[in-house]
């Protein structure tokens, strides 16, 4: 009777483990196929993960590339789902759901930059023999203009 008891929660478990899989699966391909910027995202991401295979990379440089590609693209996803859930929750316009999507997408460029900087700095070393500071320089320049912009634009106070 046990050991019945124990197969059938065995197979439970396993049966919960492929819907869970399904529907992780239905998830990213329901982002591939509506969000275009995760498909030229993902897209990117694979021409990256294609050079750095033919590169002179160290076992870390593909630890960070690595890292940048999914993070840009764990980014766009949770930049997706915060559209969606405002677009459910709020389906008519509303500066404050604007507000929020925008700083959303933020999440997804600041994420794009920086992976942008580390590829700069480690294919720049690999197949240019570029040192470090050019993605330091990348990284700075979009900084630079964060607080250029930032300094010149005031916030309203109906944003505060």
């Amino acid at each position: 009777m046990n050991n019945n008891r124990t197969n059938y929660k065995s197979e439970n478990n396993l049966k919960s483990l492929k819907n869970s899989f399904n529907y992780a699966f239905k998830g990213i391909f329901e982002i591939y196929k509506t969000q275009r910027n995760f498909r030229i995202q993902s897209l990117v991401g694979l021409i990256v993960m294609i050079v750095a295979f033919f590169a002179n990379l160290t076992e870390i440089e593909f630890i960070f590339i690595i890292l940048s590609v999914f993070l840009v693209l764990i980014m766009e996803s949770i930049n997706t789902v915060f559209e969606k859930l405002l677009d459910f929750l709020h389906p008519f316009y509303s500066s404050s759901v604007k507000l929020i999507k925008d700083i959303s997408a933020a999440a997804v460029l600041i994420t794009s930059i920086f992976a942008v900087a580390i590829g700069i700095t480690i294919f720049g070393r690999a197949f240019f023999n570029l040192p470090p500071k050019y993605g330091i320089i990348i990284a700075g320049i979009f900084l630079l203009v964060l607080n250029i912009v930032g300094a010149i634009k005031k916030p309203s106070d109906k944003n505060l």
